[in-house]
């Protein structure tokens, strides 16, 4: 690669480079019961799962369990922290010979249209960059808890563990005419999960095609998809770190850089789902909850089924909601006037913000019409991705109303950017979910 550290970082460029990670050794154990799924997305019961799948899963390092004795010398991170350094020492974590890229497939059946799908992740480890530079955009609000939980885990481990989601255009499909097939590349493993997504990782190491991958990656624009705590944690540990071991800035150092996994908006299998609310109290009954509604929306009498096809596409501009109360009562809710939403909303905010249907669902219909301020939504919502899984709690009781979604066109990711807008907590939903367990990228080398 041509370009020096100084270069790149003078420029803003993406900056995205092989690295020689650490990888479960597959002549000692099998992939598929090492891997798992993002440490946020893991429920108590399923944490256990993978403890008792195999003494090697990943769950140790990136959610170890707590434990009634844990005190400041032995607690999670700690015992993460041993495992990890046990493992390295042991042979059960093994370091590549040489910088690679890798790339990562992952072959699942869509769950709307059934269809079988592909999709490809080049891995990396790309250089940090503070968002203001424009080249690395998020896209949803981060919140204190997990950032500080991420940090006590990466000062412990000075390791990535996980990888961060990356999303980036590729309208010539460069990039994928390089990883669809790239030449020289070595099978790391293939393994299928819990839900039957079959999981390849490929490691290219051939000098010219790293190059390529490096220069076709340079001008890139990334969105953060996944991982927007872990990533503003590694911002902030790096700045911390340089600070107390009094390394100049002008030093690039190993904890500079982030493994990232980076997916095409383009690539055939990239799929976005919605994110349903369900809402344990409206503080109002359903005869007076959907007399409110009804100032701003048109509401239809509808089914389950009803619900199914509505949430079926994308964001029709926030226009739309589905509806379930209880006794089963469904109901779809039609915008009336965008101009008096926008009026009854009164935030200064750029049009496009008005055009994201969680925007509209949280600032208009919980805290204008229900009355349901924004620091209480934490505590009366649960989010499910099926419509399926959001109307059974209503049905049950345990929950008052559900509210179904369009998941939001990829491009508002690029507009909600472009005018330095985030979107609110779980507007999105990647699928199929990036294992953890792929590589670790050290920062001790």
């Amino acid at each position: 690669m041509n370009s020096s550290a100084s270069d790149i970082k003078s420029r803003q460029v993406f900056d995205c480079q092989p690295l020689r990670a650490w990888r479960y050794n597959t002549d000692k154990l099998v992939i598929s019961d090492v891997i798992a799924p993002p440490y946020d997305v893991i429920s108590p019961e399923k944490q256990q799962g993978f403890y008792d799948r195999s003494p090697y899963n990943v769950i140790r390092l990136i959610l170890n369990k707590k434990e009634a004795a844990d005190n400041d010398q032995n607690n999670g991170y700690v015992r993460a922290r041993n495992f990890l350094n046990d493992w390295q020492r042991s042979g059960v974590l093994i370091r590549e010979e040489e910088p690679c890229f890798y790339v990562y497939r992952q072959t699942f059946k869509d769950p709307v249209s059934g269809q079988t799908k592909n999709r490809s992740a080049l891995l990396g480890r790309v250089r940090l960059q503070p968002f203001e530079n424009g080249v690395i955009v998020p896209h949803e609000k981060t919140l204190r808890g997990p950032k500080e939980d991420r940090m006590k885990l990466i000062r412990m481990v000075k390791t990535n563990l996980s990888p961060i989601f990356g999303l980036y255009r590729d309208e010539g499909f460069e990039v994928r005419g390089i990883i669809q097939d790239p030449l020289n590349s070595r099978s790391i493993f293939q393994a299928t999960d819990d839900d039957g997504i079959v999981h390849s990782l490929l490691a290219v190491s051939d000098p010219d095609i790293v190059t390529r991958l490096h220069k076709v990656m340079l001008p890139k624009k990334i969105y953060i998809a996944d991982g927007h705590h872990r990533y503003e944690t590694s911002l902030e540990y790096a700045k911390q770190t340089r600070l107390e071991s009094g390394v100049s800035e002008k030093v690039i150092m190993p904890y500079d850089y982030i493994y990232m996994a980076l997916v095409s908006f383009d690539d055939p299998g990239f799929i976005v789902l919605p994110t349903h609310r369900i809402v344990s109290d409206l503080g109002m009954d359903d005869r007076t909850a959907i007399r409110k509604l009804q100032e701003f929306f048109k509401v239809e009498p509808s089914t389950v089924a009803g619900l199914e096809k509505i949430t079926a596409g994308y964001d029709d501009g926030g226009t739309t909601y589905g509806l379930m109360l209880r006794d089963e009562k469904a109901f779809i809710l039609k915008m009336i006037d965008k101009e008096k939403t926008k009026a009854c909303i009164a935030q200064q905010k750029p049009d496009i913000w008005y055009d994201l249907n969680v925007n509209i669902l949280g600032h208009l219909i919980f805290s204008k019409i229900f009355g349901i301020p924004e620091a209480r939504w934490e505590s009366i919502l649960k989010f499910e991705h099926t419509v399926g899984g959001a109307v059974e709690p209503v049905q049950k009781g345990t929950a008052q109303a559900a509210f179904f979604l369009k998941p939001p066109k990829v491009e508002m990711l690029e507009k909600m950017g472009a005018v330095n807008e985030r979107m609110p907590q779980k507007s999105t939903y990647f699928y199929p979910k990036l294992a953890s367990g792929l590589i670790f990228y050290s920062h001790e080398e």
